[in-house]
């Protein structure tokens, strides 16, 4: 924590400031329950935030939908569409490039679909699976009427590398939604001293180290909860992420 004399980094187990030497046990119980506090607001404005969200889906369907579909599935849509022609047939370069920007495009429309529009990861992989599919299709309908060849794919093998190249689409709209809520888990990263640790965070705090008393120990406990909270989203970004990459370009990569 922070001194809130000299606002320096010091232990959260400290009486006394290391840097300026102020004693800090009469200020302890106003700095736990700020941070208390700070947490409860955060929580709060989250749900209202949600609430909002489901008021608005409800009160104004037509605008809600209206306005979402533009937002977060037209346009990803057009910007996929418009990459890959560019790269296909304005620029006609390896098509490395086109999954490459199929990978980052959808990151931003996930992470802004979570953290501006407060909807939960469930509508980022229905939105992503939609992105995926319809902006695949319509480069398929580019490249037929441009080459005058049959729209969909002739062969398994051409359908696997199709559904594969919408799925990197899907998975990289996820990522970035995966993405927000772990900023949103890291900002501002306060502790809720009024609530209890569970079980598994106390245990693991007893076998980090010797006991050090029971407000320590505690403390230390909510550290680990507050880690292992993070652990999902962080673990959910990098797979994603990788399974967006690993399918995007296996099809380029093996074919070169």
């Amino acid at each position: 924590m922070e001194c809130p004399f000299c606002a320096e980094t010091i232990s959260d187990d400290a009486r006394v400031c290391k840097n300026c030497g102020r004693d800090l046990r009469l200020v302890r119980p106003l700095i736990d329950e700020n941070s208390a506090l700070i947490a409860k607001i955060e929580t709060l404005q989250s749900q209202v935030n949600s609430a909002r969200a489901a008021l608005a889906r409800r009160s104004a369907p037509l605008t809600f939908w209206a306005t979402h579909s533009a937002l977060y599935v037209v346009a990803p849509i057009a910007v996929l569409i418009a990459a890959h022609f560019i790269v296909t047939v304005v620029l006609d370069i390896s098509p490395l490039y086109l999954r490459l920007a199929s990978v980052a495009i959808p990151l931003p429309f996930g992470f802004a679909l979570l953290w501006f529009a407060h909807h939960d990861i469930r509508w980022s992989i229905f939105d992503g699976i939609v992105v995926g599919l319809l902006s695949v299709a319509g480069m398929l309908t580019v490249v037929g009427v441009i080459d005058n060849v049959p729209i969909l794919p002739d062969t398994a093998r051409d359908w696997r590398e199709t559904l594969e190249y919408a799925l990197s689409i899907a998975l990289a709209n996820v990522t970035g939604a995966a993405i927000a809520l772990l900023v949103r888990r890291l900002l501002p990263r306060q502790l809720d001293a009024t609530k209890a640790p569970s079980r598994l965070a106390m245990t693991i705090a007893r076998i980090a180290g010797h006991h050090v008393g029971e407000r320590a120990l505690r403390r230390r406990a909510q550290k680990i909860q507050d880690n292992l909270g993070m652990l999902a989203p962080a673990a959910g970004a990098l797979v994603a992420g990788a399974g967006s990459i690993y399918t995007g370009i296996r099809a380029v990569i093996g074919g070169l």
